[in-house]
Parts: C-alpha cells; structure tokens; sequence
C-alpha cells in the first residue's frame, strides 16, 4: 500500500513538473511538526496532504522548532532537559539523537535553521547573557556569535537561493520586528514596521518571506495575528491570512507555491496548508494539538 501512495505521489509529482516547466511538485515531500498526542511534545512527521502521519522522537519531555536537513537525513530541533533549553540533532538514518555540541554549552539554545547546503545551522543561544544569533558547522563546531545587540535576537532563516544572507526576529526596538542580514552579521535592515512581527521562513527563489504579523499589537488593539509575505527588495508585503484565531510558525513549499502554517482557534492549535495567495486553506491535522510546521527541502 506504501508503495502504491509513493508511486502516486511521483506520478503527480511529474505531472506538475511539467505543467510548471520543471519546478518540481511537492507530492513526495514530507512535513515535519510538533505534537502532543502521545503526552508530550514530540517531534512527528506527516505527508505534504496530511497523510501517514507518526511520531518520530520518543523522549518523553518537551521538543520543539523541528528543521530537516535540505538532504532530508537529520532534523534539528530544541529540547528541554535537566540544564535547560538545548539545540539537538535526529538522525533518521540512525533513528537517534547524535552529538551536537554547539547546541548545549550554556544558556538557552533555540530555534535551529539549516544553510541551503546543509554545512552549517543558525540558532538562537543565550550562553553570552544575552540570546543572540550564533552559526556553527553542522557538526556543532566552530561556533560563533554574529549579533551583538541589547535585546533577544531569534528564529533566524536563510536565504536558500544566497545561502549567505539570513532573516531573524529581534527585539532590539522593543517588540519582536523582522530584520535581514549577511551571514556575517553585516548588513542590519529592517524589514516590518511596528506591530509584533515573528517567525520568518525564506521563500525557495530568495525573493519572499513569510511570517507572522499582529499589526495592531496592544491592549485592547483591534486585529489579530495573521500570515503575511513581503517581497523583499521593494518591502511590500499582502496579507495571506485573514480568518479569526491566531495564525504563526509559516513555512513554504519548496515549490514556491504553497504555505504551512499553525493556526490556533478556542485554544487548539493545528496544522494548515494553503496556496501561497492565501487561496485553498486546508487543515491537515486533527488529533491532539500540533504545532510549527516544517516543510522538507524536496
């Protein structure tokens, strides 16, 4: 049965990709997300349609911001242990947590994100007092700050088409706005405009972001926190999401063409797919409560 799925999915895969003139479609792509179904947060794995959906880890505690690997062989995530908040790699061919030094040498460590090559992983480490964004190898080594500002710097992204240019969430302003940057560190700009703005993903072709965006933020503030996207070069951006509840943690398609998200509603949150103009919303999950979707990088 497993089979026959697979070979429909390359199938329409196919189909797509002719039809799109060789942008490959998203039929054998996987989406990796958190749930509490089995008593605690568990980092769980789904088809691109919500199918086939399972646990992967069993660690018994609380495991967030789950990110696969572009070649799909190790998710990384945060982890909360007996000292704290701690970056942690899974490796699905051995089917185990393996060493990630970086991850765990003091403060809070969160929010991993993969170079487009998979050679290093951007996170959020409070080890220096403040949480700021640190790089390492994708091993755990060689670890380096590249933001040193008063306020929280989290959720970096990256520019897959560049590879050398990241989006991230700071608070330096005050409340959470987002902001690019060169891997480096160099080339501070600002990209919204007030509000709270958070949880960035880089489009595909490097020309987009989505993200989260309140941007009536405050007591008693009409609106609430929708999906938005923003054309990098010209900062205009369009609202995707416009349906009550709160709308967070986007991730695109590596088609371009479709976006992942979690929407909370009475309480509950779930796992959402639409069209990248905010057409065709679908709800994927239903059981338990599912959070931060990730979609795979083919």
């Amino acid at each position: 049965m497993d089979e026959m799925v697979s070979c429909a999915h390359r199938f329409a895969d196919e189909i797509i990709s002719r039809l799109g003139g060789g942008v490959n479609g998203i039929a054998e792509t996987k989406i990796y997300f958190v749930s509490n179904r089995t008593g605690s947060k568990e980092i769980w794995v789904m088809d691109y349609d919500g199918q086939n959906q399972h646990a992967i880890t069993h660690l018994g505690t609380t495991s967030m911001s789950p990110r696969i690997s572009p070649d799909s062989s190790r998710i990384a995530f945060e982890t909360l242990g007996k000292l704290g908040w701690s970056v942690c790699l899974y490796s699905l061919e051995l089917n185990r947590v393996v060493r990630f030094p970086a991850g765990s040498l003091g403060g809070s460590n969160l929010t991993p994100a993969w170079s487009a090559d998979g050679s290093k992983i951007a996170f959020s480490s409070a080890r220096s007092g403040d949480p700021e964004i640190w790089i390492s190898d994708a091993n755990g080594g060689g670890a380096h700050k590249i933001t040193s500002f008063r306020g929280p710097d989290v959720a970096p992204t990256w520019n897959p088409r560049t590879n050398a240019q990241l989006a991230w969430v700071s608070g330096r302003t005050g409340l959470p706005q987002i902001y690019t940057m060169d891997q480096d560190g160099a080339g501070v700009t600002r990209l919204t405009d007030g509000g709270y703005a958070v949880s960035p993903s880089w489009a595909p072709n490097g020309q987009f972001l989505t993200f989260a965006w309140n941007r009536k933020y405050g007591p008693g503030a009409p609106g609430g926190q929708d999906i938005y996207v923003m054309d990098i070069s010209t900062k205009r951006w369009e609202q995707l999401t416009h349906e009550s509840g709160s709308n967070d943690f986007p991730c695109w398609s590596p088609d371009n063409r479709h976006i992942v998200f979690e929407r909370t509603v009475g309480g509950k949150a779930q796992i959402w797919s639409m069209l990248s103009n905010g057409t065709q919303q679908k709800k994927l999950t239903i059981s338990g409560q599912n959070f931060m979707p990730n979609w795979s990088w083919k």
